[in-house]
């Protein structure tokens, strides 16, 4: 009854919130934002990040996320793999500096996963629906950007719903859909997923010139036990626009080591050190710690020589907090 009265409250706040594209630096966290899938184990959970990044003489921008992950399955205890549903929901909040920028999420999935063997390996289907409002620009400001700005951050997915930069407040809602297939065992666990986003094609400027085109997205990741105390982890995500030569993609990948240190006979924590890199943008250390059903994580950005080559340097960090509900 808890975990359904908490599900109602966020998904209350998600009517009246906003939204856009995911572009969470937590991304192995925040995996549910890209494809409503890759929900890989049973552990219902709620997810808090802020992402804060500095633009020296120009802007900075905040983001906010809010994320829930409920999981039901079906009590068989003859069974060892069961299937089992995901409902969850998020909320995302983006701002700019001078008011220049003002865009949100408010997103509802919901996914199955199914056994097909008897290893604990699963394929999964989930759709997910993001209603959406983005507003930029027309600010009164006069802005001079340099090269490689922002390709993959709230600012340049807020520019990509409005090319103009209109300052209008527009409204808009995407279906969005993905798949998996997972495996989930104490000494080993990977997924393989692949997502598609504006199935619809909704149109997000005041004048409906152009339909935002489909996106598509792959994402991997592979964990294993080196010791009864030591795992390494790799993931990576990739996103492309459809029929778009044009369109950089967007390429992260990621590794992280994980140990895990008693306390006591009874007590134990989890700490990981890993970095991943976000190709075309900046290079991220993290830092994460769990501690029973807490877990604190802390990303810091560093700029790619293709940036720091342009003269100009931003500087960028995001604090993640998960707790297992």
């Amino acid at each position: 009854m808890r975990r359904f009265l908490l599900f109602i409250v966020m998904t209350g706040i998600a009517v009246f919130a906003k939204g856009q594209d995911p572009h969470a630096k937590g991304i192995e966290q925040m995996m549910i934002w890209y494809n409503p899938a890759l929900k890989t184990d049973t552990m219902p959970e709620a997810h808090v990040l802020l992402h804060k990044v500095n633009y020296p003489g120009i802007l900075s921008t905040t983001s906010k996320s809010i994320t829930l992950e409920l999981v039901f399955e079906r009590n068989i205890e003859t069974v060892a793999a069961v299937p089992f549903f995901t409902l969850s929901a998020g909320i995302n909040v983006d701002n700019a500096s001078n008011n220049l920028m003002n865009a949100s999420s408010a997103m509802l999935a919901l996914s199955y996963a199914l056994p097909i063997d008897y290893n604990d390996t699963y394929l999964a289907l989930g759709f997910q629906g993001n209603y959406s409002f983005n507003r930029v620009g027309n600010t009164g400001y006069n802005y001079s950007f340099p090269a490689n700005f922002d390709q993959f951050g709230a600012f340049n997915w807020a520019l990509k719903r409005d090319p103009l930069g209109s300052g209008y407040n527009m409204g808009y809602f995407s279906f969005n859909a993905g798949a998996s297939v997972f495996r989930t065992v104490e000494d080993q666990q990977w997924y393989i997923g692949f997502s598609t986003r504006y199935i619809n094609h909704p149109y997000t400027e005041w004048d409906h010139i152009s339909a935002l085109p489909t996106t598509f997205g792959m994402q991997a990741g592979y964990t294993t036990a080196i010791n009864e105390t030591t795992q390494i982890s790799g993931y990576g995500n990739i996103s492309f626009v459809s029929g778009s030569s044009s369109s950089v993609p967007e390429q992260y990948i990621g590794i992280r080591g994980i140990r895990k240190i008693d306390v006591n006979d009874s007590t134990a924590f989890h700490l990981s050190v890993g970095a991943g890199i976000s190709f075309h943008q900046a290079l991220q250390p993290n830092l994460q710690l769990q501690w029973g059903r807490h877990l604190f994580a802390g990303y810091l950005d560093l700029n790619l020589p293709l940036i720091a080559s342009t003269g100009y340097k931003r500087s960028s960090y995001t604090l993640l907090y998960r707790y297992d509900l």
